[in-house]
């Protein structure tokens, strides 16, 4: 089979491996989709945090579907379409799991997830899913279309940073950051009932797209010259807006998100930003903001995202800008510059390409 095997940043190989088989516990799913998460792309880039080991097979956001079953696995057979996503609960059942928040596990993310950690992942035209127990793997409802079913890592990440949040109907949204996560996080919005979603990017070619996922303003932050004096004006109000999401995952719109937000507001970060944050605590403190961290999602909120799928609730008109095969994928985006990289949303690999 082909794989894309990552040995070093700058170094992704198409290579000829075996076609896995099912052991006890264990399934192989033939690729159907994989998604390619900015991860992928930083870590090609040469951001690769400390618990990668190299080489590997990246790809988490997979689908499949199963051509053998392992001994003792149950509930799963040949020909299932199956979302692939990370564990479920840890084989130790620390204190994280037993409280059913999975996703802060205190053992199996990113450790044990494929693609991510020690285990290879979807890049490849075969998976192997090591411990079926203990993975998040969910059924695609027939009526689901899988490229709209691989896109369950970013809709799911917005979906949990909802949930977890103070949202409520009524309430005035600030959006930080468009790409696929942000979309997501409008749309979620916008039928949760939020009176006003103001978006902020960085490029005025995301107008078109934040309005048509139901964002009502958008502002420019970089051109802006004073965007909280822009927010009050819109909100035709003394203070900003009620909350604000941040899901760029950069120093800038976290920054800017803190400003967004009236006395007694609450930011949510929900993008994963690398590099250091200078701030004044005390600056903010008498404003009592409220600050939120969100990390993934949970298996329950793949099950409720295509539950939401087969019943027609939702949908993502335009998240998928690009379909490469693994022999074009690294020189078309992975490794392009971000030029070129910019002009989309969300990019799947197809291995039978």
């Amino acid at each position: 089979m082909k794989v894309l095997t990552f040995y070093k940043p700058g170094d992704m190989r198409l290579e000829e491996r075996s076609i896995p088989h099912a052991g006890a516990n264990q399934l192989v799913v033939k690729i159907n989709y994989v998604g390619v998460c900015g991860t992928d792309v930083e870590f090609y880039a040469g951001h690769i945090p400390p618990f990668i080991h190299l080489p590997m097979i990246p790809g988490h956001e997979n689908t499949g579907t199963v051509v053998e079953v392992g001994e003792g696995v149950t509930g799963f057979q040949v020909g299932d379409r199956l979302i692939c996503g990370p564990p479920s609960t840890c084989k130790e059942m620390c204190p994280s799991c037993r409280k059913g928040k999975t996703n802060i596990c205190l053992n199996s993310f990113p450790q044990r997830t494929a693609g991510f950690g020690n285990l290879d992942g979807g890049f490849s035209e075969y998976l192997l899913i090591h411990d079926v127990a203990h993975t998040s793997l969910v059924k695609i409802p027939d009526n689901v279309d899988l490229k709209d079913a691989v896109l369950f890592d970013v809709i799911c990440v917005a979906l949990h940073a909802l949930r977890i949040s103070r949202f409520k109907a009524g309430d005035n949204v600030v959006v930080s950051g468009p790409g696929s996560v942000g979309l997501s996080m409008i749309q979620f919005l916008k039928a949760g009932g939020a009176n006003k979603i103001i978006v902020l990017g960085a490029y005025d070619e995301s107008v078109q797209i934040a309005m048509q996922y139901g964002g009502d303003y958008f502002i420019n932050a970089v051109k802006s010259k004073d965007i909280p004096r822009d927010i009050k004006k819109i909100l035709d109000s003394d203070v900003c807006a009620d909350m604000a999401f941040e899901c760029a995952g950069n120093p800038a719109s976290y920054l800017n998100c803190i400003t967004c937000i009236r006395p007694g507001g609450q930011m949510v970060c929900v993008g994963t930003i690398s590099e250091p944050v200078t701030l004044i605590p005390s600056h903010f403190s008498p404003m009592e903001f409220d600050f939120q961290y969100s990390f993934v999602y949970t298996k329950e909120e793949i099950k409720m995202y295509m539950d939401m799928l087969a019943s027609k609730k939702v949908g993502f008109p335009g998240m998928v800008t690009g379909v490469f095969s693994m022999e074009d994928v690294v020189e078309k985006y992975i490794g392009a510059p971000m030029a070129s990289r910019k002009e989309h949303l969300k990019v799947l690999i197809d291995p039978g390409l």
